[in-house]
């Protein structure tokens, strides 16, 4: 007992030094191998002596606690010391540390880079104020083109007089404007609002004012209210904006303001002018066509009323529009009004890609963490003697519970930190995917909550590997130690739970592969889809030369465009290596909303039965050679086809198929119908069709074939008319000579979309190119993952199991059934996780339906694919610690026995 008096006396005062902890344990650590020497020498066995000792030892520690505790150190300080432990413990396993700070890091960044887009896309509130009551509706019918039609005026009229749910209904057209200025003139997306706009809206200005109700109708100077961004990428930011003249459409407009930054909807815009910008927006048609449908609508939700009750109201009030105008509303369309809160519109489009990208990163968590809690497990087996050292000492669970939830919590917030690094990269590249789906791309950013995210992730990872070990009780015997470690790694339990991540691994890395895979089989299938042009050598310029308010109110200006645009043409054929070069309008492939309702000479719809929607397109005499277009039937246009000779039509081959089935339409009469016409300046005269053109992919490479009207250039108003080029080769080359002259003979006219077809299709392709990108890379990562935890867990278990594999080879067994039995084992796991993912992956794949083109969600070819290659990776993963297993020498392994 004069040991342990002397023990204490030491003990009580090292507490009061700085170097507590490390000193403590040195001192216990020297009092334990005194105590064991003295009991040896008085003859006792060496187990017994190293038991008794630390019998003694643990009193030592139970007086040292009291020591702690009378001295009252604070818990501060207690859990100060647990981390300053921790840090030494990872110190002394550097590829531990490293290995799962990586993998964390990877988990946790992906989610946290991925978070930080779901957030700013979908979850974060609208910077409008009050922005949760403000609501988007949306009018539809069936049919192409018909997902939304927009708002006649008289429509807005019926909504605003009849829904008091609604007080405040504002109006936004989407409009195009040249805007005229030292570099030249460019075309800008513009948005004519009423007056009250930006009070529903709730947005404010950052310089000057916004439009008020007092800037609306006609006789008041046009103005316009820049948008944040566009002021900041145009102008630099500069404060002496407001109060200058823009120069659009030839007209003069003044700056009033600049917004606060915002999203909008359903189009970026550049600026907002009130409707006097627009000669048509204040004419009789546009204020008094009920079928004149242009107009976007926003409201607000009053104080205390709900969506559902506003639904409730537009549904009544729309009902009795339907009623009271049946001419304008065709009962085979099947008009209807939705009413979506704005927050919900502007993420629609991401929402699926994003939850997509969510779960990926989610799975590579899962696999992240069920790597590291192996890793763990491993190192808790290492680690079985100092824990049952502690224990024996007087340590009990919850203190070494705290110690692990140290350890765990160090690993996981290094992870975090390192993943946040990696997710600020991460994230300037899903700003650019975002703003291909949603306005509300520049709202992204790692800001608190974000971080929060992050910290959340670690602390539950940290909780969960802390409290997913076992520990020794209080008062373990030394001499239990060394059959403990036996039990443990003889627990059927503990690696039962090992096997169950590696199954978990595997099971989710093919469910990650099989989505790859379906993303990258759609993005083939797309790059494979044929256009229905011959050639794709083509090179396509559009440059309108008139605006809107030109053609409708200066006739004469038409027949100078069309002249220009001729001049256009044939110089540009002459240069070397042009084989056609032709004008029309909208250029191939590009989708256009200029839509119309056509009819069939001789021919009535049946009851119910809605009137093809076609879109109107048009075409000179060189233009179907030029865009390589085949021509199936008939003629292409001639130049006799001109403004006084009979109107003449070429049409698509979806349209002759649903005008003329079974019928030859060469010579057949068809013509634009609807109330719509009134309008515009397209009248509903017969018009014979003298040719069928093949069906491009108009509506886009994955959109069903469109109904095409082809007429005459020479028949229709020289509005946004373009060049279509076709060359030899490289068609690339010949855009800045074009160009060149395009800008001589139209300088002030903007040159737009200067690209090849190849480009188009490229930049077609490009979104669904990068969903597979990142669902790819989240694939990989997984699989890496998962193969590094497969190979750990074997390599542990050939550990393990060493005197075992040293006693079979004894007894005779050779290397080749020793690597055999381990490959074994590693197939199981991996068998039963290829046959769990596969069985996940064929209904997790069916979500993901909406992204696909061409490929099926359970397409055998793509899982049986994925799992043959997890399967390679998974048999290379087992073969290393085989490969260790075969190469145990039974000598050494026996003489250690």
């Amino acid at each position: 007992m004069r040991h342990v008096r002397a023990a204490l006396a030491r003990i009580a005062g090292l507490f009061a030094g700085p170097r507590a902890d490390d000193d403590l344990r040195d001192e216990l650590r020297a009092h334990l191998e005194m105590e064991i020497a003295e009991n040896i020498r008085r003859g006792m066995h060496p187990d017994e002596a190293r038991r008794q000792a630390l019998l003694a030892s643990g009193g030592l520690t139970q007086a040292a606690e009291a020591v702690r505790d009378q001295r009252g150190l604070p818990w501060v300080e207690n859990v100060a010391a647990d981390f300053r432990y921790a840090l030494r413990a990872l110190r002394r396993s550097p590829a531990f540390t490293t290995v799962v700070v990586i993998t964390l890091a990877l988990g946790i960044g992906a989610n946290t880079a991925i978070f930080s887009v779901v957030r700013g896309v979908l979850l974060k509130p609208l910077p409008h104020r009050d922005g949760d009551r403000l609501l988007y509706l949306r009018q539809s019918t069936d049919g192409p083109g018909g997902a939304n039609i927009s708002f006649s005026v008289p429509e807005i009229r019926d909504l605003r007089n009849g829904v008091p749910s609604l007080p405040g209904i504002a109006e936004y057209s989407p409009w195009t404007l040249v805007l005229q200025g030292r570099e030249g003139a460019v075309r800008i997306n513009v948005g004519l609002v009423t007056g009250n706009y930006f009070e529903v809206m709730g947005l404010s200005p950052v310089l000057g004012r916004v439009t008020r109700p007092s800037d609306d109708g006609p006789g008041v100077p046009p103005v316009a209210v820049l948008t944040h961004e566009y002021w900041t990428k145009h102008f630099g930011g500069d404060s002496s904006i407001v109060g200058k003249q823009l120069t659009l459409d030839k007209k003069s407009v003044t700056v009033i303001g600049v917004l606060q930054p915002a999203p909008f909807f359903p189009d970026r815009v550049d600026a907002l002018l009130n409707m006097v910008n627009s000669d048509h927006h204040l004419s009789a048609t546009m204020v008094e066509g009920r079928t004149h449908r242009m107009t976007e609508v926003v409201a607000r939700l009053a104080p205390g009323a709900t969506v559902d009750q506003a639904r409730t109201e537009v549904d009544a009030v729309y009902a009795r529009m339907l009623r009271e105008h049946r001419e304008a509303y065709d009962p085979a369309s099947h008009h209807r009004v939705a009413v979506i809160p704005f927050k919900e519109v502007m993420g629609e489009r991401a929402r699926l890609t994003l939850w997509l990208l969510m779960g990926a990163a989610a799975f590579v968590l899962i696999i992240a963490a069920a790597n590291v809690a192996n890793l763990t497990l491993m190192r808790g087996v290492r680690r079985e003697h100092e824990l049952v050292v502690r224990a024996a000492l007087g340590a009990g669970v919850a203190r070494l519970r705290r110690l692990l939830l140290a350890e765990n919590l160090v690993l996981t917030l290094a992870g975090a930190v390192v993943g946040v690094l990696i997710a600020i990269g991460g994230v300037r590249l899903l700003i650019s995917f975002a703003a291909r789906y949603s306005p509300r791309a520049n709202e992204i950013r790692l800001d608190a909550a974000v971080l929060a995210f992050a910290l959340a992730l670690s602390v539950a990872l940290a909780l969960l590997l802390s409290f997913a070990a076992s520990l020794p009780k209080e008062g373990t015997f030394a001499g239990g130690i060394s059959a403990g470690v036996r039990r443990l790694i003889g627990s059927l339990r503990k690696q039962g739970l090992q096997r169950a991540l590696v199954v978990v691994q595997v099971a989710v890395s093919v469910v990650l592969l099989a989505g790859a895979g379906l993303l990258t089989r759609t993005m083939l299938r797309l790059s494979d889809v044929n256009t229905g042009l011959r050639t794709e050598e083509l090179l396509t310029i559009q440059v309108p030369l008139l605006t809107p308010a030109e053609l409708l109110f200066n006739p004469a200006a038409d027949a100078g465009a069309k002249e220009r645009y001729e001049r256009m043409r044939r110089e540009v054929a002459a240069l070397p290596g042009v084989i056609e070069a032709g004008v029309g309008s909208p250029m191939p492939l590009r989708s256009t909303d200029v839509r119309f309702d056509v009819k069939a000479e001789g021919k009535a719809p049946a009851v119910g039965e809605a009137l093809p929607h076609a879109e109107l397109r048009t075409a000179d005499p060189h233009f179907f050679r030029a865009a390589g277009i085949p021509l199936l039937k008939g003629r292409p246009f001639a130049t006799t086809d001109g403004p006084t000779s009979g109107k003449v039509v070429i049409i698509n081959e979806t349209l002759a198929g649903e005008l003329f089935p079974n019928e030859d339409p060469l010579g057949k009469r068809i013509a634009w119908t609807g109330d719509v016409l009134r309008f515009t300046p397209i009248s509903g005269d017969w018009r014979t069709v003298v040719g069928v053109a093949a069906t491009t992919r108009d509506g886009g490479l994955d959109a069903e074939p469109r109904p095409v009207v082809f007429m005459p250039f020479a028949q229709m108003l020289a509005l946004g008319g373009g060049l279509v080029i076709r060359a030899e080769s490289s068609a690339a080359r010949l855009a800045p000579a074009a160009t060149r002259i395009v800008r001589r003979i139209a300088p002030t006219a903007p040159v737009e979309n200067v690209m090849t077809i190849a480009q188009f299709k490229d930049q077609s392709v490009a979104p669904r190119r990068l969903n597979a990108t990142l669902v790819s890379s989240f694939g990989i990562l997984a699989v890496v993952i998962a193969a590094v935890g497969i190979a750990g867990v074997l390599a542990f278990s050939v550990s393990a199991r060493t005197n075992e594999i040293g006693i079979r080879m004894s007894l005779g067994a050779d290397s080749g059934r020793v690597q055999r039995m381990i490959l074994g084992e590693g197939g199981v796991l991996l068998a039963v996780g290829l046959v769990v993912g596969v069985a996940g992956a064929f209904f997790a794949t069916r979500a993901i339906r909406g992204l696909l083109f061409g490929v099926e969600p359970h397409d055998p070819i793509t899982l049986i694919g994925v799992a043959l290659m997890m399967a390679a990776i998974g048999v290379g993963a087992c073969w290393i610690p085989a490969l260790r297993a075969a190469r145990i020498d039974p000598a050494i392994t026996m003489r250690a026995q």
